[in-house]
């Protein structure tokens, strides 16, 4: 009989980190929080010493993230949806090219597939992952503004369906780096207003409306 080890959460320094940078939830529309906040039951990634308090997102329309057989990741709601920048920074690791997995299958060789790291330049550095193939549309030492699209949610790497990865973590090293609280501003969980917080396992989120989405895009009139 083989018996598993507990897991247990990655022992922090950061737990009552106060993040710097307003970030702001880096989609339009509404998403629902798949893996998020800092208990294990609630984050699996709370094992990692860089994804600590990392976030996995989707978008769930009825129930299901996907429509069809779910088989192809253009089935899944949130594949091709841009990806936003949540604030302002500076482009240190841009990635592209990798293939989208089909669904049910993973390229552990390449954690984070194609994706963004953003330099806030405060310490805090913003990883967003597993974008579409082809669809990233910025490059290293590029500045880009808070809202501007980065990319395009897909499916590529360590990732089993399409959905977006995004982590705050103290460094640009993607491996060593320790993670970061990443507490977003001035958005709504499961429709109530927060001024500051960290989304949680299950919740609806979105930002908080200023004005109408770009047409297509999750949520929008």
């Amino acid at each position: 009989m083989w018996v598993r080890p507990e897991a247990r959460p990655h022992v922090t320094r950061f737990l009552d980190y106060e993040t710097r940078t307003p970030l702001r939830l880096p989609f339009h529309g509404e998403w629902t929080v798949v893996w998020g906040g800092s208990a294990i039951q609630d984050n699996y990634h709370a094992v990692s010493n860089d994804q600590r308090f990392a976030y996995d997102l989707w978008v769930v329309r009825d129930g299901s993230s996907h429509g069809g057989e779910g088989t192809l990741p253009s089935d899944y709601y949130c594949f091709g949806l841009p990806v936003l920048a949540p604030a302002r920074g500076t482009v240190v690791w841009a990635r592209d090219g990798l293939p989208d997995n089909r669904p049910g299958q993973l390229d552990p060789g390449e954690p984070f597939g194609n994706g963004v790291m953003l330099d806030h330049g405060n310490g805090e550095f913003s990883v967003l992952a597993h974008f579409r193939r082809d669809s990233v549309r910025v490059e290293r030492g590029q500045h880009v503004a808070e809202g501007e699209a980065l990319g395009e949610c897909g499916n590529s790497g360590n990732s089993s369906e399409p959905h977006l990865h995004y982590h705050l973590q103290n460094g640009p090293d993607l491996m060593v780096s320790e993670g970061l609280p990443a507490r977003f501003v001035d958005y709504l969980a499961n429709g109530a207003p927060v001024e500051r917080g960290m989304p949680v396992k299950g919740e609806r989120v979105q930002r908080r409306p200023t004005s109408p989405g770009p047409p297509g895009t999750a949520g929008s009139p």
